[in-house]
């Protein structure tokens, strides 16, 4: 088991004494722990939260409460209201012309976190709640989100140092680095639990102290001087890295893209039927061959 904090591991106790009690109610199907501390984070004033997955429309009386100093948040849902969100972890089903299922699916995606960190309470101890391969499919949901989010901050930063507006630009310089770190998170497989918690994940993705550094020194204003796109290269490497960690296989270099697709502002995303690059609401669509070219020379 991975190292757990004294302050994880006394409330993991708290959880399973209270999990015991509720489970033994006749309309208690499951008890799920939930967030940070169902992935081992925690810190001294974190609260407990509990999912009581009842099976019947009467659900038992649910009061929060406070054992030994800790608050422990208790939420019901009915197995039918945990299979439907579940349901968006059977494939990733978002294409180039039809992005209504990723726009629920991003709505969706804090339902979508609790199960990635779901851990069903059993006498033996904790199981999780999913599949691997829907820890997959999670991964993907996930690696998308945050590239949607980074599209968006990239175009708000180049607009601001068009128009020389440098404080503003810090500010979401900082939110951007912020949601590259998450993103490579997610890519490495962690779950999206927020800014507090970066730091640890971050950590835990690389195993090494240095990186949480250089993580804090990434969010410092920049300088921005006369080049106001030289941030932009080593942006665009971090999200094609981040993409390809959950889409490897490319095919042979083809053809070069488009060459407008190289100026500073195009990204990457991926969709389950293929690649393509974006700025704004511009897209173009990309072969793996034309996106091993691309890649090549847009990162460079």
């Amino acid at each position: 088991m991975a190292w757990r904090s004294s302050s994880a591991r006394a409330r993991e106790a708290i959880a399973a004494t209270i999990a015991a009690g509720l489970v033994a109610d006749p309309a208690v199907g499951e008890v799920w722990l939930e967030g940070a501390l169902a992935v081992g984070l925690a810190h001294a004033r974190s609260d407990v939260d509990l999912r009581v997955i009842v099976e019947r429309a009467t659900a038992p009386e649910l009061r929060s409460r406070v054992v030994d100093g800790v608050r422990v948040d208790l939420a019901a849902d009915t197995r039918g209201a945990v299979d439907a969100a579940r349901r968006l972890l059977g494939s990733f089903d978002v294409r180039f012309d039809d992005v209504e299922v990723f726009r629920h699916v991003r709505a969706e995606i804090g339902s979508l976190t609790r199960l990635r960190t779901a851990l069903r309470y059993v006498p033996a101890g904790w199981r999780p709640v999913i599949t691997d391969p829907e820890r997959d499919v999670y991964r993907r949901w996930a690696v998308a989100d945050q590239v949607e989010q980074i599209h968006s901050l990239t175009e708000d930063l180049l607009g601001l140092l068009d128009d020389r507006m440098y404080f503003e630009a810090d500010l979401v310089w900082r939110q951007l680095m912020l949601c590259l770190a998450t993103l490579e998170c997610a890519a490495a497989g962690e779950p999206l639990l927020g800014t507090k918690w970066l730091p640890a994940l971050w950590r835990r993705t690389t195993g090494q102290l240095a990186t949480a550094d250089a993580l804090m020194l990434s969010l410092a204003p920049m300088s921005w001087g006369e080049d106001t796109s030289a941030w932009f290269a080593p942006v665009r490497q971090r999200v094609t890295d981040a993409i390809l960690r959950c889409w490897p296989d490319l095919g042979e270099a083809e053809d070069a893209p488009p060459a407008y697709t190289l100026d500073p502002g195009w990204l990457p995303q991926r969709y389950a039927d293929g690649w393509f690059v974006r700025l704004g609401d511009h897209r173009t669509r990309l072969s793996p061959g034309q996106f091993r070219r691309w890649r090549r020379t847009a990162t460079q």
